[in-house]
């Protein structure tokens, strides 16, 4: 068995620890948010999909309804989320190049950094569309970041399934399929997002699960000095 370094261990520690941490806050987030909007098509699921992809002030409408508070109060939750996250994903894109020297994982960790910057920008387009519904200022350019984030998203999938399908034991290439299907899943539900958007959470939460299960083996393996 490979033995890290202390370094080694101390970035799983925190890709462990900020992944924990995502999760406990994608579910707070997505409570906070509003759970019934307007009139907007089923396939986005929660109201909330359907705000970051609305193209114009009526989908806006559709996707907000009447409570415009809890979608403002879940905007401004979600940027604790995007740090979360961010730190998670970068993490262990750090950690899977310290373990292989591999460039790749830096570019990896890149994809990661922009899906954070693409949420957080979104954010800001959202709590400024949220400040008057009725003109829906920036509504126009808010849906391309959404679709950047979630591109990233999946992408960070794909990426995590090419490390873990390269470790030997079978238990991490378990955990790379189902890394991969979710970042599949991710892209695929992006194609249509109308009808198939409310499985964007569940591709990119199965692409979390499988790279924090890695993290956990990681975080606690003994080091060397």
């Amino acid at each position: 068995m490979r033995e890290q370094s202390a370094e080694e261990r101390a970035i799983w520690r925190r890709c462990f620890w900020a992944g924990v941490l995502t999760l406990i806050l994608g579910a707070v987030v997505l409570a906070v948010f509003p759970g019934e909007g307007g009139n907007y098509p089923a396939g986005y699921g929660d109201p909330v999909i359907a705000f970051e992809f609305a193209t114009t002030p009526a989908e806006v409408q559709a996707a907000v309804g009447n409570d415009t508070q809890a979608m403002r109060n879940g905007t401004y939750s979600d940027f604790f989320f995007i740090i979360s996250f961010a730190v998670f994903m970068i993490s262990f894109f750090h950690g899977a190049h310290k373990q292989t020297s591999l460039q790749f994982y830096k570019f990896m960790a890149a994809i990661a950094f922009i899906a954070a910057g693409a949420d957080i920008i979104e954010d800001v387009f959202a709590l400024r569309i949220l400040s008057d519904i009725s003109l829906s200022n920036g509504v126009a350019w808010m849906h391309y970041f959404a679709k950047a984030k979630f591109m990233a998203l999946g992408l960070v999938g794909l990426g995590a399934a090419f490390f873990l399908l390269r470790q030997p034991r079978i238990l991490r290439k378990i955990e790379g399929v189902f890394a991969g299907l979710g970042g599949a899943l991710t892209l695929f539900a992006l194609t249509r997002p109308e009808q198939i958007g409310d499985m964007l959470g569940l591709g990119v939460t199965l692409s979390w699960i499988a790279m924090l299960a890695y993290a956990a083996t990681q975080a606690f393996k003994k080091s060397t000095p």
